[in-house]
């Protein structure tokens, strides 16, 4: 890691709550930005989602002001002056009304990088309509995607609106403060989460067609749309399941009832050696679309070789072999993992540091609400009270 974080210098006006904000400025602190954390005389909602809440603002600074008050507007215009980075998480038009848009801000802070985090963007019939990660899940396809068994949609349980937004953030202020160098012009950066949720959606949602070799084949066959109706519902099994309607791609159970995840997609070289391994050669050769239309009777197989060992025996032998093959580890054990432990993931308070290559921990505790406000305007030169 490089003596000096490569944001060491730009300091960071947060305004945003809950995750997607929080998340992107987390990441900004991690690679050496100062981060002040504006809040309401309420604070942050997710102060009360523990310990998130800790994970995400540790060696923030917070300051509390009452934005709906004329008398917070000189302490408002100290802090976007003394800004590199504004991120806020409102819906369109919110930041306008408080004193603090993009054309104000811009007045005050012509270098200023602004970012504006919202549901669905600036723009479009939806601007001013409220949403969060599962609204973005459904309109971009996410919740199709993780549909169940009988066709039935439903949500993903890790937020991936949120999750991805914030990376978009991140990208979208480092592509920005990289711009120009010294001579930086504000930018305005409208990051959209159903945007982000849409871009990783339609990569897998489109790009994916596991079902398109036997939709192809059944076509130019005699009587194919006879046979297409009657292969219906393998061709959904195979669109709904992805690369997971492969035998060797997805999760078995153990005999001491853990399960490991196999992680095979085309290569002939991975599959063989899992096939030596639980032995399966009776199956060594068979090509991918074989194993994939025989799939159901390959996962029982496999499954029943893989029950009859415990897990810590089976997967010593396929990672012998060179089988991708690892243990599924409850979210409160991966700190038990020897390479997220190889890597200094967890920090002394046992909370993991931002996933980019140059990010430290952040060890200092997040801020109680508002206890640097006194501190930091009087830094400013000017006073406010919520």
């Amino acid at each position: 890691m490089a003596d000096s974080p490569p944001l060491s210098g730009i300091k960071v006006l947060d305004f945003t709550q809950n995750l997607p904000g929080p998340y992107t400025t987390f990441i900004l602190a991690s690679m050496g930005a100062e981060v002040i954390k504006v809040e309401s005389p309420k604070g942050d909602p997710a102060r009360a989602i523990e310990p998130m809440f800790s994970m995400l603002n540790g060696g923030k600074r917070s300051v509390v002001l009452d934005l709906r008050e004329p008398s917070s507007r000189p302490a408002l215009e100290a802090l976007i002056g003394w800004a590199d980075v504004l991120v806020e998480g409102f819906r369109p038009g919110v930041m306008d009304r408080l004193g603090a848009g993009w054309q104000r801000a811009r007045a005050l802070n012509p270098a200023l990088v602004y970012c504006a985090i919202s549901a669905y963007g600036q723009t479009g019939p939806r601007v001013q309509e409220p949403g969060h990660d599962l609204n973005l899940q459904a309109l971009s396809g996410i919740c199709w995607l993780e549909r169940d068994d009988d066709d039935v949609p439903r949500g993903a349980r890790l937020p991936v609106a949120d999750l991805s937004t914030s990376l978009v953030a991140v990208a979208s202020i480092c592509a920005a403060l990289a711009s120009g160098g010294q001579g930086r012009v504000g930018r305005y950066l409208d990051v959209g989460m159903s945007d982000a949720a849409l871009s990783w959606a339609t990569l897998w949602g489109n790009g994916v067609d596991l079902a398109a070799p036997a939709k192809a084949a059944i076509g130019k066959a005699p009587g194919g749309g006879v046979l297409q109706r009657l292969s219906g519902r393998m061709l959904q099994g195979l669109d709904r399941q992805k690369l997971y309607a492969m035998p060797q791609y997805g999760i078995y159970a153990t005999r001491d009832k853990r399960h490991i995840a196999l992680g095979i997609v085309d290569e002939r070289h991975f599959w063989e050696a899992m096939c030596d391994v639980l032995g399966l050669a009776r199956f060594r050769k068979l090509p991918v679309p074989a194993r994939t239309a025989m799939g159901p009777v390959l996962k029982a197989a496999i499954a029943l070789q893989v029950r009859r060992h415990d897990s810590a025996d089976i997967l010593r032998k396929l990672v012998a072999a060179d089988v991708p093959a690892t243990l599924v580890r409850r979210p409160d054990e991966v700190a038990d993992e020897p390479q997220f432990r190889a890597r200094d993931f967890f920090g002394p308070r046992g909370f993991v540091r931002a996933p980019l290559p140059e990010a430290h921990h952040l060890d200092a505790p997040a801020p109680s609400l508002g206890q640097d406000t006194t501190a930091v305007l009087a830094a400013l030169g000017v006073s406010g009270s919520p």
